[in-house]
């Protein structure tokens, strides 16, 4: 009976510990190491992403990578430019590395810095709904805590071949706070079940977005406002509200002469009758150019162009190229439109990106086409071969009758 008892407590203890490791490994997860390496040379490998960052400000050098191994960051990340320290992020090669956390980027207030940042490569995992903003420009939490608070000021950022999925109207692909950023790129990228892509606010320089699939986001694609050059290049937007928002929600601002807002060789659609295809808003650049491209708003009534205030009607210098576009244009002075359309070249993209399925079909039918053009080649070379042959064996004839016996 006392054996028995024994080995009852102990079973319960075993018990006990297995759910102990079970709640450990449940409520930590263990992030991927990362290794930086410095002007070409692997300096050394830290068991957390935000460990190889953090190296880089008491480390010599100029170019610093930090390749991440295969896993899940499920770890917030925040990234401090330093002057005159360009950095890379990117997974290792053959790697496929998810974030599930924020990577937040803090220009450490230096406006006109010429250091670079790239973020390359990785996928943004969202869907549970934890953290609103996948990529932030914003303060690193040492900063945020002064007081006041600096600001920000990222700048010569670039974001290419990312995923982003998230949860449909919170999930930001790249948002940023209010006080201004200079030169950002996003390229190369997806979104879908979002609530937009990216707010840049008071961007200078320029915002370019190109090569970029959004898709199912509830409010929109790209709201910018800055005395910079917005372009959308190469793009395929489908979302419920706006694709394109220019401007500050204030009434009292005129639209500004400086930058430009263009959209080239894009699709965008739209299905709202509360948002325009295209929104225009207090201090929006007033010039305003679409070129080989489709906006559509799909909701009955809804507007392809909307300035959403009327004492502006006349401000705006808008050219369309051979572009088409389907819905109201509202508060917007037609005079002001400038339309370029040859009937003999088609109102579309040159050149849109495909959809993934659509490059995995051309991928397959390009496969299947190798065998074909083989044999063909084959065929070809064997009846020219024959050919050569018969005009040898002519040749050759003739000269026997030329030159032979009598």
């Amino acid at each position: 009976m006392k054996a028995k008892n024994i080995y009852i407590f102990a079973s319960i203890i075993c018990l006990c510990f297995l759910c102990l490791c079970s709640m450990t490994i449940t409520t930590f997860a263990v992030s991927p190491n990362a290794t930086l390496i410095v002007d070409g040379n692997e300096v050394e490998t830290f068991l957390s992403v935000q460990g190889a960052v953090d190296a880089i400000d008491s480390t010599s050098g100029n170019n610093f990578v930090i390749e991440i191994a295969e896993g899940t960051v499920s770890d917030a990340v925040y990234i401090l430019q330093i002057p005159d320290k360009n950095i890379v992020l990117r997974p290792k090669p053959g790697a496929s590395v998810t974030f599930t956390n924020t990577i937040t980027i803090d220009g450490n207030s230096n406006y006109y810095g010429s250091e670079t940042l790239l973020i390359q490569g990785f996928n943004f995992d969202f869907t549970s709904g934890a953290f609103e903003n996948c990529i932030h420009f914003a303060l690193v939490p040492s900063r945020a805590a002064m007081d006041p608070p600096p600001l920000s000021y990222p700048h010569n950022i670039t974001i290419n071949g990312c995923t982003f999925k998230g949860v449909y109207g919170t999930t930001v692909a790249v948002q940023s706070l209010r006080g201004g950023s200079r030169n950002i790129a996003i390229m190369n990228c997806t979104a879908t079940d979002i609530h937009s892509f990216a707010q840049l606010k008071a961007v200078a320089g320029y915002a370019f977005i190109q090569n970029c699939i959004v898709s199912n986001a509830s409010e929109g694609g790209v709201n910018f406002y800055g005395t910079g050059y917005l372009t959308v290049d190469s793009c395929k937007f489908d979302v419920v509200g706006y694709a394109v928002r220019s401007g500050q929600n204030d009434p009292t601002l005129a639209p500004i002469l400086q930058g430009s807002v263009n959209i080239n060789n894009s699709i965008l659609n739209s299905n709202s009758s509360e948002f325009g295809t295209i929104v225009l808003r207090g201090e929006s650049s007033n010039n305003i150019n679409i070129l080989h491209s489709i906006l559509k708003n799909e909701s009955a009534g809804g507007a392809v162009i909307e300035n959403l205030y009327s004492d502006y009607e006349d401000e705006y210098d808008i050219d369309v190229v051979e572009s088409d576009l389907t819905g109201e244009i509202t508060n917007i002075n037609l005079s002001t439109i400038n339309t370029i359309d040859d009937p003999n070249i088609p109102n579309e993209p040159v050149s849109v990106i495909d959809e993934p399925e659509d490059q995995v079909r051309n991928l397959i039918l390009f496969i299947l086409l190798i065998p074909i053009l083989v044999i063909i080649l084959v065929i070809l070379v064997i009846v020219l071969a024959i050919l050569i042959v018969r005009l040898v064996i002519r040749f050759v004839r003739f000269l026997i009758g030329l030159f032979g016996n009598p």
